[in-house]
């Protein structure tokens, strides 16, 4: 699938009705450019970006993140913007525009909450823009209602390990709000303490007690619940192995997996996956 939409690209305007009325994108594609940046102050559309190779840079409101292969980035682009590829490490990358639908409502919520620009990481979102692709070159009259479906699936899988409840965030630290933004940001990574707070910028024990404070728990304790949260999403995927799922999380064997996800829930992948 990759080589048949290697450097894809679709721009076309939308009807009047879809406009009005559905999740609707002008644009998608498959980038890889040694010169591509988009330095823009305003752009009426919302994007979501997908690396599958290089190093893709980010930069809104005052931070600069770096995307690796298996990273993504949700932006709302009437804001100041700016994304290109690495200089040494030529990104690879799968975008569509969005707009409409609620996508608005949504993307202010996150904003408010400082979860702008909202960087996930998805090792399996791939073949979901290829589907993407494959739908807008359909020739049919319901081709805009069935891409609006699509990718409005594409966005709530995007968002699934996002809590709607987090109102609580507002009053956290800035630092607080980073970290925990980092850790979501690779809840793939099996990360250590020693890593989580080395991007805090604390020592460890410093770290855990500013940590604890305001969030109720070890920082350890939210990153795994998160992760097994994570877990809980990938399993009800009837068309994921058990094994792909536990390497997906980068657990070494499946064995370990079943082991931390039994002492977590009580119960076992498999089980989980039979309720």
């Amino acid at each position: 699938m990759k080589n048949k939409y290697y450097h894809f690209s679709y721009f076309k305007s939308v009807s009047a009705a879809a406009e009005k009325c559905l999740l609707v994108s002008d644009a998608m594609a498959y980038t890889a450019d040694s010169e591509f940046l988009i330095d823009r102050k305003i752009f009426k559309n919302n994007l979501v970006m997908y690396v599958l190779e290089g190093l893709l840079w980010v930069e809104q409101y005052g931070k600069k993140y770096a995307l690796e292969p298996g990273q993504g980035v949700m932006m709302r682009l009437t804001d100041a913007h700016k994304y290109y590829t690495d200089l040494e490490k030529t990104a690879h990358i799968l975008w569509f525009h969005f707009r409409g639908a609620g996508t608005e409502q949504l993307l202010e919520q996150l904003y408010q909450e400082r979860k702008l620009p909202f960087i996930f990481h998805d090792d399996g979102l791939e073949d979901d823009f290829y589907k993407a692709f494959a739908i807008v070159q359909e020739d049919t009259d319901k081709k805009e209602s069935e891409l609006a479906g699509h990718l409005y699936g594409m966005l709530m899988r995007i968002l699934s390990i996002y809590s709607f409840q987090e109102d609580h965030m507002d009053n956290m630290p800035v630092e607080i709000q980073e970290i925990i933004r980092y850790m979501e940001s690779r809840l793939c990574d099996h990360l250590d303490l020693d890593a989580i707070s080395r991007q805090a910028g604390m020592g460890k024990y410093h770290f855990c007690r500013f940590f604890k404070k305001y969030c109720g728990i070890a920082p350890i304790e939210y990153y795994n619940s998160r992760r097994m949260e994570l877990a809980c999403c990938l399993l009800k995927d009837p068309q994921k192995k058990i094994e792909e799922i536990s390497e997906q999380l980068g657990y070494l064997d499946i064995s370990s997996f079943s082991k931390y996800f039994k002492n977590y829930f009580g119960i076992s992948p498999s089980a989980y996956r039979r309720l």
